[in-house]
């Protein structure tokens, strides 16, 4: 018997070490564009007040918006562009999306003033035109929204199970299981908020045009932090207990 149990210990333990092994933790982040001011962008417990393109790693963030600031990406101060306002307010950070299966998971918390739109989280493939292949983002009511690139993703395969909301000053634990392979040159998403489904955007295509970004050509990434359109005075998104990990398949 106690053979057994010995045995049995060690294939507990081996198993679990292997999972371990399997999960690499990933933590490369850039600043994207540029910084709107002094108080935009707080990364672990410091804000951060000049912009470079240097990578760096982070367990908390904090963007914080307020009115009248105009994001530093050119796009952002060009008027006809942002749904009939005049420019977009922008604070966003990006980290590339690895190959293969890909968990984020982050504890979120709002403050402030609401806005007719704006981004929380997305995967970007570096078009120029049009929704990025996931997005997901809050409206004036707080109500959570969902993009993809208009006609290229079912009904079935991209839809929404759950009204659901990100009210200011209530803590949410939110996560994205991503799967993404080269060679299918596609991604798939399945969002959870507080442990529970909310949506998914499966076998959602990536361009085929060859397209730019921080990490090269048609190479996708993950992006956070505060991209809005009409908004109402100041705002803060709270990215907190972050954590990315992956293993290939």
């Amino acid at each position: 018997m106690k053979k057994i149990a010995t045995v049995l210990i060690f294939s507990l333990l081996y198993c679990n070490s292997s999972f371990a092994v399997d999960w690499k933790v990933k933590n490369k982040w850039k600043v994207s564009c540029g910084i709107a001011d002094k108080e935009s962008l707080v990364v672990n417990g410091k804000p951060k007040k000049n912009y470079n393109k240097k990578e760096f790693k982070l367990e908390s963030v904090v963007f914080k918006l307020d009115k009248g600031d105009v994001g530093s990406c050119p796009a952002d101060k060009k008027s006809g562009t942002h749904g009939g306002y005049p420019y977009a307010g922008r604070q966003e950070i990006t980290h590339r999306l690895p190959i293969g299966h890909t968990i984020f998971e982050t504890d979120i918390f709002i403050e402030g003033a609401p806005q007719h739109r704006s981004t929380v989280f997305q995967i970007h493939d570096g078009r120029n035109k049009g929704a990025p292949p996931t997005w997901i983002g809050v409206g004036m009511d707080w109500k959570i929204k969902y993009k993809f690139p208009k006609g290229e993703c079912s009904p079935e395969n991209c839809k929404e199970f759950k009204k659901s909301f990100l009210k200011p000053g209530k803590e949410y634990r939110f996560k994205a299981d991503i799967n993404y392979q080269r060679k299918a040159n596609n991604l798939s998403v399945k969002y959870y908020l507080d442990e529970e489904l909310i949506a998914q955007h499966i076998e959602v295509p990536l361009s085929k045009k060859k397209t730019d970004g921080p990490y090269g050509p048609s190479k996708p990434y993950i992006k956070i932090g505060i991209y809005r359109i009409g908004e109402t005075g100041t705002t803060s998104f709270a990215y907190n207990n972050l954590i990315i990990k992956n293993k290939k398949k």
